[in-house]
């Protein structure tokens, strides 16, 4: 094959079922002729045709090769994505633990400032709890 990095996992296909098309026409043409093609030239014909079969084999093996490489920069791509979202979980939830202990030291102050023993003693709970 020429350089393979110039070829597409579709290009790749198209040119081995275009071999695949030759080979069948080929052996079509052996079969159709059988009673006129010497031994010989029904034995080279068969030989091009395994040949290009071989073709046929190498090009799709490589397009198969290219959607797994493919499948491969997807699969790293979308673990690169999960881990981001994955930390992003992480900094909301630290987040929202932020707010509701600010917000239960705020109904602290408040109890302390109003003087409130039970007040006192159930924001403080919150605060242990929130935190």
């Amino acid at each position: 094959m020429a350089d393979e990095s110039n070829v597409t996992a579709k290009e790749a296909y198209e040119i081995a079922d275009s071999f695949a098309q030759a080979s069948a026409r080929m052996l079509d043409f052996r079969i159709a002729n059988s009673n006129v093609l010497s031994d010989e030239d029904a034995s080279k014909l068969e030989r091009c045709e395994d040949t290009i079969d071989h073709l046929v084999v190498l090009f799709r093996g490589y397009g198969i090769r290219l959607i797994g490489a493919k499948a491969r920069e997807a699969m790293v791509e979308l673990q690169a994505a999960v881990d981001v979202a994955r930390l992003t979980i992480e900094k909301i939830n630290k987040t929202k633990k932020v707010i509701k202990i600010a917000g239960a030291l705020v109904d602290l102050a408040v109890a302390v400032l109003a003087k409130d023993p039970k007040a006192i003693l159930g924001a403080a709970k919150k605060v242990k709890a929130a935190a």
